[in-house]
């Protein structure tokens, strides 16, 4: 029997792009998923930016926007005639900089905990950290490994595959906003190695303020979806099928 995935990432709400999660919410309509994985970074977390900003929006109106965009999505995966979506968050660097110490003042940090602050959340499950372990900081269905993501140079799917995920499996990250296909890392240009990786992109505003100056045009909206068996034990074959989906670039914003 295998298991039906969508993966998604980096809303950063309220900068999400309202065209993006429209198409996201019918890509979960019409594919149908039986577990549905947000990547995390569902937050700007701005009042939690170690850099100055001019944002005016409060992180009440971040929570605000985020537990909308979850409660949207998990009427997209009500499906008729057949079990609901499982929902999985996994928390993002964003995320985690609203939990963090020396983020937010000691003193109203606990006031800040956006679990506390979001109803939708207790329909989601939320079994990882933002921590880069194997253990700690994923979710597996199967061969498949779920994550934020932590890295975000050149080689950066690459280590993370071998460092999160499992031989002959497949991991899905998100962080850098940047789609990539279902790719094979490879020890040398001829030496394949039996581990795959792929990119969700994102669902936030590709054209920001601050990155005028910076080179964006590898952002993208994107999902990865798929089939995987729920296999318990290690197979030296692979058990998954995915696909990187991609709505648009930053360019064709």
């Amino acid at each position: 029997m295998t298991t039906k995935f969508l993966a998604f990432s980096c809303p950063h709400c309220p900068l999400e792009d309202r065209k993006a999660i429209d198409w996201l919410l019918t890509q979960i309509a019409s594919y149908q998923p039986d577990v549905i994985v947000h990547l995390g970074d569902g937050h700007e977390a701005s009042g939690a930016s170690v850099h100055p900003n001019e944002e005016r929006f409060t992180l009440k109106e971040e929570y605000a926007a985020h537990d909308k965009l979850l409660g949207d999505i998990r009427k997209a995966a009500t499906h008729k005639g057949r079990r609901n979506a499982r929902l999985v968050f996994l928390p993002g660097n964003h995320d985690d900089n609203i939990l963090a110490a020396c983020r937010i003042d000691s003193k109203v940090r606990e006031l800040c905990d956006y679990r506390k602050h979001e109803p939708e959340l207790t329909n989601w499950e939320q079994p990882a950290e933002y921590i880069y372990d194997r253990k700690k900081g994923t979710f597996k269905l199967g061969q498949v490994t779920f994550a934020h993501g932590y890295e975000a140079g050149m080689g950066g799917g690459r280590f993370q595959s071998v460092l999160l995920g499992m031989p002959y499996g497949l991991t899905v990250t998100g962080h850098t906003h940047r789609p990539e296909h279902v790719t094979r890392a490879m020890m040398t240009q001829g030496v394949p190695l039996p581990f795959w990786w792929a990119n969700a992109g994102c669902m936030r505003d590709l054209k920001p303020d601050y990155v005028k100056r910076k080179r964006t045009h590898l952002w993208g909206q994107a999902v990865v979806v798929g089939e995987c068996e729920e296999v318990k034990s290690p197979r030296l074959s692979r058990a998954w099928e995915a696909e990187t989906r991609i709505f648009r670039m930053s360019d064709d914003a």
